[in-house]
């Protein structure tokens, strides 16, 4: 598809860790109630003795998470059974700190925050090399298996200077397993949303796992593939989607040779292809996209390749070699009869089968389809408006060596490259064609002081190519630990956004029934920060721990994406202008609780934070246009200010069963208001969101049949109590930007796995 032209005793210490968190309030939360263009034209759950690489994945020795200065979660897909879903979004749901949030009614693009910053601001690695682009990251939290995931390291915050410079929220390294012996898993999972279906299709997530390696081989295989689909909803019985129809087949192979103890090679291939189509629903989701009332519809390729080399050459020296390439090409579709109008009649491009078509589908509409001057024809009208390429290549390398002075003192140095290449046509006017580079070195110094401190401090230097000079970015971390059952961290960094375009600015989105284009100003700057952050653990009983975080990040020169830019002599099309904004400053307080024993385990996780501009920023409308006021505020929209996570999770080895809740306050949240039947702006306004409380709850029970096979059942709910925004916008002028809270309505699941 695309454009046819184209140490104190612990007792002693509840007081220490009291003042730590004496920010933080805690209310009581009130439970609210292919498209194809026309032929013409751990601190995870819990501080155990897992091994991380630390402060980033290396070649370095790895350290016990504890003992990391760098606050460091990890995150293993099989202590998730409530996740439910080879997809990595649906896995992150469930970290505290972490919110995924669909953010098209339409196309159901999902978005990743940590601690209130958005997804850009975040290093998406995959075993420490960039593998997620910022077209890739517009869908691409859906798109990325966790089949052969070892675990993911979370680091929120500027982390150490390994962390590429734009890792202002943090990193999220998704590490894969290594082959360890032979089998093969089958996991089939089927699912029932709320709602009315478009078609008679089931959901389904199916996921096959190969995995070879002979007993003290040198050489070891994984191979696997993945199918996911799920059916167009809609919820309001407004005849247009609230649920996506989404259609994901991928499948991916990793190798690891290890010659001798001291080398690893491991190469791994992943390709991904999804169709994704929202809109008019039922029978519109097949007819072609220009011809449909309201049509989003993306298909995306992807094409993912590593090559990672480690050696310990000495018990002094050792380094690491990484390389990875990502392809991403997609065609889109944006637009349909509402937004994009039609060809008028007696027009050489005019089929009056499809005004027919839609004023019998919709006949509060069939005076408008028969006006010639009406507001569904446009004179300049061609089968390819709306229609779309982008392609993008992502390179990056990374180099990294330390050198050790016994056990005390680590030096590391490293070289770490980026590329990104992005050719983007809209078919709404704007074609985009940039090539960005960013060099940078790194120096970083560990000392493990003397009980109770050690410290990780270093700088790095980065020469984007949008930027004049070159950048230095220094960051350090410090562990403090004067028992075995407390631990205080405290970190500070800095970095920078270079003025490209992000995942945001590469999704079209719809503002009342208008198209929203999103292009750089000449004289954009790139965006700085500063991060702080103060991390007590206490360990105070048996299977018992404390966690809090204390941080604050500061941006200067924001970007922001201005619509006052837009041009009124293209109607359909808001051309949006990205800008700096000034200061912005995102602050506030994480606190856990963790209970662990044997077969027991229940999480609490809160967040009250604040995510401010220094001055108020047009949100919708114009200051220029009294019949489009403005809508202002200092608030981040879409941000809550207070959110949380409760795990409750039973496991005997048979029996496995959980009870989940994932609770978010309220936000604002920006709303074009328009007439149903004209399409004419009534309103601007900030709305204010209720409280969400989602419950997920689910059992499953394991049967050995014979050796290692085993076959499990599993069966749940999610989102049981049905928690979804009950005021929706309706029909073809709605704003699917209007979006917030629980991301999908009541799903019912059952599923099987096998193992052998």
């Amino acid at each position: 598809m695309g454009h046819p032209d184209s140490r104190p005793s612990p007792l002693a210490l509840p007081r220490a860790f009291v003042a730590c968190l004496a920010p933080l309030v805690v209310p009581s939360p009130a439970i609210a109630n292919p498209p194809t263009p026309p032929s013409t034209g751990t601190q995870t759950s819990v501080l155990d003795p897992v091994l991380v690489t630390a402060p980033a994945p290396t070649a370095a020795p790895p350290l016990a998470l504890a003992e990391s200065p760098v606050r460091t979660e990890i995150l293993r897909p099989a202590d998730l059974p409530f996740a439910v879903s080879p997809k990595l979004s649906d896995l992150l749901d469930y970290q505290p700190g972490l919110r995924v949030e669909s953010n098209c009614q339409n196309c159901n693009a999902s978005e990743l925050r940590v601690l209130g910053l958005a997804q850009s601001y975040l290093a998406i690695t995959t075993d420490g090399l960039l593998t997620v682009s910022g077209l890739a990251g517009v869908y691409g939290l859906e798109q990325i298996p966790t089949t052969i995931l070892d675990r993911i390291e979370i680091t929120k915050g500027g982390g150490s200077v390994l962390h590429g410079p734009g890792a202002v929220a943090g990193s999220l390294n998704l590490v894969p397993r290594d082959p360890t012996h032979t089998h093969f898993d089958l996991d089939a999972t089927w699912h029932r949303m709320e709602g009315r279906s478009s078609g008679d299709r089931p959901n389904t997530d199916v996921v096959a796992v190969f995995e070879t390696m002979a007993r003290n081989a040198p050489f070891g295989v994984i191979a696997y593939g993945l199918q996911s689909f799920v059916q167009g909803i809609d919820l309001n019985r407004d005849r247009f989607t609230e649920v996506t129809r989404r259609d994901l087949y991928g499948g991916g192979l990793r190798t690891v040779y290890r010659p001798s103890p001291e080398v690893r090679l491991a190469l791994d291939y992943f390709y991904s292809f999804e169709n994704r189509r929202g809109g008019e629903d039922g029978p519109a989701l097949d007819l072609p996209d220009h011809e449909t009332f309201l049509s989003e519809h993306l298909e995306s390729a992807r094409h993912v390749g590593l090559l990672t080399w480690d050696h310990e050459v000495s018990d002094a020296f050792d380094y690491r070699l990484g390389f990875a390439a990502a392809r991403t090409d997609r065609d889109s579709y944006y637009g349909g009869v509402g937004p994009l109008g039609y060809a008028p009649p007696g027009t050489p491009d005019h089929d009056p089968r499809v005004p027919e078509r839609l004023a019998t589908r919709f006949p509060e509409f069939t005076g408008a389809f028969d006006d010639p001057s009406g507001p569904f024809y446009r004179a300049d009208w061609s089968p390819a408006l709306g229609y779309g390429t982008t392609g993008n290549l992502l390179l990056s390398t990374d180099l990294l060596a330390h050198r050790h002075f016994g056990e005390d003192h680590t030096l590391s140095a490293g070289y770490q490259f980026r590329s990104e290449s992005i050719d983007d046509r809209t078919g709404l006017g704007r074609t985009f064609r940039d090539r960005y580079e960013n060099h940078g070195l790194l120096l970083q110094h560990t000392w493990r002081m003397s009980d109770p401190w050690e410290v990780v401090y270093g700088i790095r230097g980065d020469h984007h190519s949008a930027v004049q000079s070159v950048i230095p970015s220094p960051r350090a971390a410090i562990l403090y630990r004067p028992t075995p059952d407390f631990d205080l961290r405290f970190g500070a960094a800095t970095g920078f956004r270079a003025p490209e375009l992000f995942d945001e600015d590469l999704h079209i989105s719809n503002v009342g029934g208008e198209l929203v284009v999103v292009s750089p100003h000449p004289d954009l700057r790139e965006e700085r920060s500063h991060a702080f952050h103060l991390s007590p653990v206490w360990r105070f009983a048996p299977g018992w721990e404390l966690g809090g975080h204390l941080f604050h990040t500061g941006l200067q020169d924001t970007f922001f994406t201005d619509l006052a830019t837009d041009d009124p002599d293209t109607p359909g099309v808001i051309e949006a202008t990205k800008i700096n904004a000034g200061r912005a400053e995102i602050f506030g307080a994480e606190s856990s609780l963790l209970y662990r024993t044997g077969r027991f385990a229940a999480e609490l996780g809160y967040v009250e934070q604040r995510s401010r501009f220094a001055h108020p920023q047009v949100l919708l409308g114009s200051p220029d246009d009294p019949l489009d006021p403005p809508v202002t505020s200092r608030r981040f929209a879409r941000t809550p200010d207070r959110y949380g996570v409760a795990k409750i999770t039973w496991d005997d080895r048979r029996w496995r069963a959980f009870v989940a809740a994932r609770i978010t306050g309220p936000m604002d949240v920006p709303h074009v208001v328009n007439h149903p039947t004209t399409g004419e702006l009534l309103q601007n306004e900030l709305a204010r969101s209720p409280w969400f409380v989602t419950v997920d709850l689910g059992a499953a029970r394991t049967w050995t049949l014979g050796g290692h096979h085993r076959l499990t059942l599993q069966a749940g709910v999610k989102n049981v109590f049905n928690e979804y925004q009950d005021d929706l916008d309706a029909g073809p002028f709605r704003d699917p930007a209007y979006v917030y809270g629980t991301r999908f309505p009541r799903t019912w699941y059952a599923g099987l796995t096998l193992a052998f």
